[in-house]
């Protein structure tokens, strides 16, 4: 398992134990399974974001009254 190191604030380094202390995990763990959720977020905000973006593109869709109006309803 590979180490990274990085520095805090002592205010910061005594938040991240009293968080680490509150979830019930190791400060490691809290670092780590927080920066890996919020990488993951990112990821997942620009996929939509991207997904959006072409759907806004080829946009096809019709409203509901114009739906129940082509199935003569």
């Amino acid at each position: 398992m590979s180490t990274i190191t990085f520095r805090v604030t002592e205010e910061e380094k005594a938040f991240m134990l009293a968080m680490a202390d509150l979830n019930g995990v190791t400060i490691s763990e809290l670092a780590r399974t927080k920066l890996l959720e919020s990488l993951e977020d990112q990821i997942d905000i620009d996929i939509y974001k991207k997904a959006m973006e072409e759907h806004q593109a080829l946009d096809e869709s019709i409203s509901h009254e114009e739906m129940k109006r082509e199935l003569g309803l």
